[in-house]
């Protein structure tokens, strides 16, 4: 018969392994998923870098908000590679310190601060491009609100942790994550509406502009918002005892969040990619230069009526046959307003 060893457990301790399943195995689980997120991450990034169009225009202020979002998406994946290695590693014999390091160590009690501080960045960028989008800073108002107060209610949820005060921590996470919601929720309603206004010039460009840019909000406001929802219910509900498993979805959310502003930027250069090829034309015979269009940013105009701009092109005609070159303004008209038509 092999030997066995005895260890005395404090009575703290014995409820720490006995639920073992909730105290360790709830990081597991979630340094799991955060780990395949980060590729996912990773991924976009590198396609943002890759593209030409992330060095010009908006796209340099875009690179600011990448980076950042970046770097706190790998310290958080940092952070639970750490918090795995010391309490299932390092502690792994020694449960008396592994279960206090919940609430002590800083690493481990920061864990929601780090998804909120993700979360406002990626929320930051999308209430400016509402804004460049409405030109109201009163539509604004209320949004900065709702993340401000969010951001003030996950740092006091923090304190509750190193306080010990079990209630309070529930509480204010709440509160955190109900803001988070509203916010969403109101940039993702406001920007609908306001693209809903501009789509009334009736141009077949503008109308597939519109509904592109329709689809990349949902597309990327949706996953987020789910995951806080789920978030919310299972902080909720499940009790302090298995509070542990809101751990999941709260990794997955600091990721969505970074991978729905990095889905953005991407799908805006492609499409100014897309948009700078189609200006290009070359047939045989005879070539045409047109002027490309801008950034895929609908705040640079905003129309007052039913305005009408004309813009007069100078498309060159080369003939190889006769060795003739003939200039021939045209005037286009176009209705309402067209992305980057001031750009030329």
């Amino acid at each position: 018969m092999a030997p066995s060893s005895v260890i005395e457990l404090s009575p703290a301790s014995a409820v720490f392994v006995a639920n073992r399943v909730t105290t360790l195995g709830t990081w597991v689980l979630a340094g799991f998923g955060d780990a395949i997120l980060m590729g996912v991450v990773f991924c976009q990034v590198g396609t943002f870098f890759r593209s030409q169009r992330s060095k010009a225009g908006l796209g340099r202020h875009h690179g600011w908000f990448v980076m950042i979002v970046t770097l706190l998406s790998m310290f958080k994946t940092g952070q639970i590679i750490a918090i795995i290695w010391v309490q299932n590693v390092m502690e792994f014999a020694n449960p008396d310190v592994a279960r206090t390091l919940v609430a002590t160590a800083w690493w481990q009690v920061s864990t929601p601060l780090m998804t909120g501080l993700v979360g406002i960045v990626v929320q930051t960028f999308f209430a400016l491009r509402f804004y460049l989008l409405a030109k109201n800073a009163f539509l604004v108002v209320p949004i900065a609100s709702s993340m401000l107060l969010g951001f003030a209610a996950i740092c006091l949820q923090m304190n509750s942790i190193l306080i010990g005060d079990v209630p309070g921590k529930i509480m204010w996470l709440l509160v955190h994550l109900v803001c988070a919601f509203l916010t969403d929720l109101m940039i993702t309603v406001g920007t609908c509406y306001t693209l809903r206004k501009r789509n009334s010039g009736g141009l077949a460009s503008t109308t597939s502009l519109i509904n592109r840019l329709l689809r990349l909000v949902f597309e990327s406001a949706i996953p987020p918002t789910v995951v806080a929802t789920i978030d919310l219910v299972v902080s909720q509900t499940v009790g302090s005892k298995h509070l542990l498993w809101h751990l999941l979805p709260n990794y997955t959310l600091g990721k969505l969040y970074a991978i729905g502003l990095l889905y953005t930027v991407n799908c805006i250069n492609e499409y100014r990619d897309t948009q700078a090829l189609s200006h290009e034309r070359v047939s045989s015979g005879s070539r045409g230069k047109m002027s490309k269009h801008g950034d895929m940013e609908l705040g640079s105009v905003r129309p007052k009526g039913d305005q009408v701009y004309v813009k007069t092109q100078i498309v060159t005609h080369v003939s190889p046959s006769q060795g003739s070159v003939e200039e021939q303004p045209r005037d286009v008209k176009l209705s309402e307003w067209q992305p980057g038509w001031d750009k030329n």
